[in-house]
């Protein structure tokens, strides 16, 4: 599931392996939670809820603002875990918000940055999405242009080296760039794109 947040409302978009499943989550969603549903495609759903249930219940928003912390939406359910985006206004807050959810629970700390690598922030569009963050202004030109260009279409309408030559660099610091921006947006999405991979695990077989 993945939540977004005004603190009226709560907006879940629910993903699950059959339609059949998706009745039993709504199910319980609206016994537990009162929700409404807005609308349904085969195994995705897109529900609201009556009120926001961070007002009701101890939960990680109600912690963030105890310690002056924002939370970028949207909230990823999967696996058993919440995962959260913090934006902190200092060290001491991000601490004592941390120190907190552990005396109520299991915490991992996936990564942090200090704020000199939040630039991107700046970009109001960019707050909720997050999906450019990390990238320098090199990376996304070459990305935008291999698009362009038909770098990346299947199958490609121009070789690497005519791009790189549009760019005015040489094939392989081109070739550098474009990946790292690509990995870049791929690891910023990657609990989006886990949400909707329906695709069973096979690694134990």
């Amino acid at each position: 599931m993945a939540m977004w947040c005004n603190r009226k409302n709560e907006v879940l978009q629910i993903l699950m392996p059959d339609s059949h499943q998706l009745n039993e989550m709504l199910s319980v969603a609206k016994r537990s939670l009162g929700i409404r549903e807005v609308v349904r495609t085969g195994q995705c759903a897109l529900t609201m809820t009556r009120d926001c249930t961070c007002n009701k219940y101890k939960s990680v928003a109600s912690i963030a603002d105890k310690n002056a912390c924002w939370l970028l939406p949207p909230t990823i359910y999967f696996g058993g875990w919440e995962t959260h985006r913090i934006l902190s206004p200092g060290k001491t807050n991000l601490q004592r918000f941390v120190a907190e959810l552990k005396r109520n629970g299991c915490v991992d700390i996936i990564s942090h940055k200090t704020r000199d690598d939040l630039g991107v922030l700046f970009s109001i569009g960019a707050v909720q999405v997050h999906f450019f963050e990390g990238l320098t202004e090199r990376q996304l030109h070459s990305i935008v242009l291999a698009y362009e260009n038909g770098l990346l279409e299947v199958p490609a309408r121009v070789q690497m080296d005519k791009v790189a030559r549009i760019d005015g660099i040489s094939r392989s610091t081109y070739g550098e760039h474009l990946r790292k921006a690509l990995y870049q947006i791929i690891r910023n999405s990657y609990p989006i794109l886990k949400l909707y991979d329906t695709v069973p695990d096979r690694m134990d077989e």
